[in-house]
């Protein structure tokens, strides 16, 4: 997959409207767009289309995917018990690194 800065989706509609195909690069520009289910359902298709037969974007989609789950997770009071909750000991040892009474 090839870095650089999103492309407009008019780019990519147009380039499927005159028989192009979903890239690699597609993928990665739009991927929010794809997983929002803000594609129409020909543009979503070809993605699939592509995710199929590319093993690097199906990572790639796979692993974004897990990293939003993981990051929700982390911010989830209900999935994280302890968020917000600092030890007594670490807050102390804090205070005492810096030279200051706990």
């Amino acid at each position: 997959m090839s870095a650089g800065a999103p492309r407009e989706f008019t780019d990519l509609l147009n380039r499927l409207e005159a028989g192009g195909s979903i890239n690699c690069r597609d993928c990665s520009d739009f991927l929010m767009a794809y997983l929002d289910n803000d594609l129409g359902q020909d543009v979503r298709d070809r993605f699939e289309q592509h995710l199929n037969k590319c093993c690097s974007c199906r990572n790639y989609v796979e692993t974004y995917r897990q990293t939003v789950k993981l990051a929700q997770e982390a911010c989830c009071p209900k999935a994280n018990p302890h968020l917000g909750k600092c030890p007594p000991e670490l807050i102390s040892a804090i205070l005492s690194a810096l030279g200051r009474p706990s």
